[in-house]
């Protein structure tokens, strides 16, 4: 849902229906969360293969979450669906000979 909010087009913006399908969407997740739902933080922290589902591999700090492709949510501390995410593989170093 929430990524149906971030790509709404600009002219859809300020309706009032948008509005109530946000508040909807709003009340729903208070309610879940109310029942021991919670988001997976991802980006910043260090990859963990029982949290995480890395999708790819990008220069940055290695093993640490670059970026989080898609929410990961636990149930009562347990994953009911992992955070996709892409994963620091470290920089990349040349090497030249020296001649």
């Amino acid at each position: 849902m929430e990524r149906a909010f971030d790509s709404l087009p600009a002219q859809l913006t300020g309706f009032s229906w948008i509005d109530g399908i946000k508040l909807i969407y709003n009340k729903l997740k208070a309610t879940l969360e109310a029942q021991g739902l919670a988001e997976i933080k991802a980006k910043g922290e260090p990859f963990n293969p029982h949290l995480h589902e890395a999708v790819m591999r990008q220069e940055g700090e290695e093993g640490i979450v670059i970026e989080e492709i898609q929410k990961g949510y636990k149930l009562k501390n347990k994953v009911i669906r992992p955070s996709m995410v892409i994963v620091g593989k470290g920089e990349e170093q040349t090497s030249q000979k020296e001649e």
